[in-house]
This record gives structure tokens, sequence and C-alpha cells, in this order.
């Protein structure tokens, strides 16, 4: 029989347990987020009643939801009414140069689908509302999302990781937003980065690149990369989190266009999140395929082997890791 946990174990496990089956605090802050109020009271304290008035809410219903967001942590209470804690400030005030609350809407838009998942698991099927890159509402929330938090986590590590000193044209392949392009642009003066896709992203990609000095070596191409043109030939593609979005057979038919597109010497960048041979990795990749099952018609987390084993079937003859989110293979 196996050796039975003490009792401090188990509290903390039930601790635990009893944290992962809590719906009721993210269901709250992303409520909050939708209505904005944090924008609402950044101005200054307020009273429940008078942010109830500024956002055209109901009194008691957003009083309720300040108590609980003062509980929570996000709202401070003051002799003169509600007022921002400095991490709700930071992150969840609209204009804020470190905002994030495009992450919480994201998972806002997700919610009916996820009340959906146990039936998903019984019959195999997908939620009905089916992939979020086929709705142009959801896919804004979520190119927004990633732009707000390549800005914040990841792009600054990405530039550092990627070396394109010797590369003059880039093919950012489902560049979204196009952070990373301006990223790279701005690190390397003499790249041209092409962002490719679908047209609801080429878009948004016009609007956050548009600002920046660097929009002139920033082109902006529609298409879609399983069947359109990719042009080229290029000395480097990256693909940030789009390989995941793909079935194994898609994955690899994509990396052999993208073998055709690069030039000699040229050079495949691969940013994404990869599964152990368990299954698994410290990131949370298992908990995120459960996330492309429901976003996704056939999107998963691959195995690293699994991606390995494509690039060299798709004819990259070096491979290279940085770490554990890169995978470079480069042209033969």
């Amino acid at each position: 029989m196996a050796d039975q946990p003490d009792a401090q174990d188990l509290s903390a496990a039930l601790d635990r347990l009893l944290a992962d089956a809590e719906i009721w605090r993210p269901r709250i802050l992303m409520s909050a987020v939708q209505l904005d109020i944090f924008s609402a009271i950044e101005a200054g304290p307020a009273l429940a009643a008078d942010i109830a008035a500024r956002l055209g809410t109901a009194p008691e219903a957003t009083a309720r939801l300040l108590s609980a967001l003062h509980e929570m942590g996000y709202l401070e209470l003051t002799g003169t009414g509600y007022r921002n804690a400095p991490s709700a400030s930071a992150f969840l005030v609209g204009g804020s140069p470190h905002y994030i609350g495009s992450w919480f809407k994201l998972h806002d838009s997700d919610w009916p689908a996820w009340g959906g998942l146990t039936q998903s698991i019984r019959d195999g099927h997908g939620p009905a509302m089916g992939s979020l890159f086929h709705d142009a509402t959801r896919l804004r929330t979520l190119l927004l999302a990633a732009h707000e938090r390549a800005l914040l986590f990841h792009l600054a590590p990405t530039v550092a990781t990627v070396d394109l000193r010797d590369a003059r044209s880039l093919l950012d392949l489902g560049g979204g937003a196009g952070s990373y392009s301006l990223g790279f642009c701005e690190a390397n003066p003499e790249l041209v980065c092409t962002i490719f896709d679908l047209p609801d992203a080429i878009g948004i990609a016009r609007e956050i690149v548009s600002p920046y000095p660097m929009r002139d070596r920033i082109r902006l191409a529609c298409g879609d990369f399983t069947r359109d043109d990719l042009g080229g030939p290029y000395d480097a593609v990256f693909l940030s989190n789009v390989l995941h979005g793909e079935s194994p057979s898609a994955a690899l038919a994509l990396l052999r266009r993208i073998r055709a597109a690069l030039g000699p010497g040229g050079q495949v960048i691969i940013r994404d999140s990869f599964l152990d041979e368990d299954g698994t990795n410290s990131r949370g990749g298992a908990v995120f395929g459960m996330t492309l099952m429901i976003e996704t018609l056939e999107g998963r987390t691959h195995r690293l082997i699994e991606v390995r084993d494509m690039l060299g079937e798709a004819g990259f003859g070096s491979i290279e890791q940085p770490n554990g989110q890169f995978l470079i293979g480069r042209a033969g």
C-alpha cells in the first residue's frame, strides 16, 4: 500500500484543489475589466454610487462588485471612496503602458465555450463557437492580448535570443499585431520584415505598427499561409505561437512551405510551447493544450521531439534549441 501523506500535506493539497476549482475570483475580475471599472476610478477616489453612475450600471450590484474587488486587493477603500490599488493602476487602466486587460477580455470571450468542456471530452467535438481565428471580434481580442503580453514579458527576451545580424529579410508568418516585427526591426536596422496573416489580423497590425518609426521597414501581406504564396526568398521566417494552432500533418505541410520560401542558409525560428516526452512541461503546456481544444479547430501543443522530426522531414538539416521555447531550423 502506498505511503499515506501526513495531515499537513493533505491540508496543502486540499487548499490547492479548492483554489483550482474556484471560478468566482477570475469571473469577478473579468467582469470588472469588461466594465472598465479601473479606468473609471483612476481619476480619483469615488463612492460606489458615483462609480455606478459613471459606468451606467446598477448601483447595488456595482457596490457588491467593488466590495469584492476591495477584498481581492485590487481596490483600496479611503474616507472619500474607492481608489485603485497600485497593481490595478499599472495593469488594468486603459491607456497604461503596462495595460493587460485584453487578456481578461479574451478569457471572458471564451467563457461560454469552457462551459461545454465536459461535453467536448465526452463526444470529442469542439465547442459550437468554433475557432476564434474565424471570428473577427474574438480575433481582435486575442491579438491585442498577445501584443500586450509580448510587450510586458516576451519581446525583449525573444529579440535577445534570435540572432538576425546577417538577415536582411524576415517573414513574420501569422505575425498578428506585429509585436515581434517591431522588436526585430528596432534591434536590426538593416532588416525588413513582412507580416503575413489573415486580412482581419493585418488590419490590426496596421493600427499597431503605424505610430512607430520602424513602420517603413515593415510590410503587410494578407493571405492564408496554408495555401497562398508566401513570397520570398527570405533570410528568416519567424513563427511565434503559430504551430500549435495546426494539426501535426498541417504543421508539417506548413514547415515544408516555409522551407521553400527560404533562401540558401535561411532559418526558421519557432517560438512555442513544446511538450516533454511525458506530455507536459513546466510552463503548463498540457493545460494550454486544453485551451487550444476550446479555441481552435485542430490546434494542440506538440511534443518537442515531434517538431524536431517535422523540421527534419521538411528539409532543415541543422536544428538548434536556444532554450525551452525556441527551435531554430536552418536550410541546407
